[in-house]
């Protein structure tokens, strides 16, 4: 069986971790288009990780090469400018950690 090393971000900061925190706001993340988080409401959702790292891991998820699950978008609220985040997509994904692609993803 060949090793599949995981990025110290993924162990961190694992995509399991994010998509729960948008689960226990919203329900089904996946169906509601209200499902959007802000940088100050993932912050509290994780005060085990340091900001730094916290930013380091929403970024790595945005940019991943793999399936595309975690984005990003500016949104006007009362005339200010903010970023949220969102799960991209219809349906549940999860990380195959068993596939020898890095980034490989499957539908569960």
């Amino acid at each position: 069986m060949k090793h599949h090393h995981v990025p110290a971000i993924e162990r961190a900061l694992p995509m399991e971790r994010i998509i729960g925190v948008f689960e226990e706001h919203f329900g089904n993340p996946y169906l509601n288009p209200m499902a959007e988080l802000t940088f100050e409401q993932l912050t509290a959702a994780f005060p085990d990780i340091p900001v730094a790292e916290l930013e380091e891991g929403l970024f790595h998820w945005t940019n991943h090469s793999g399936e595309k699950t975690l984005s990003t978008k500016t949104v006007e609220t009362n005339g200010s400018e903010s970023r949220v985040w969102y799960v991209h997509g219809l349906v549940r994904h999860r990380i195959d950690p068993f596939s020898t692609v890095s980034g490989r993803v499957a539908l569960g």
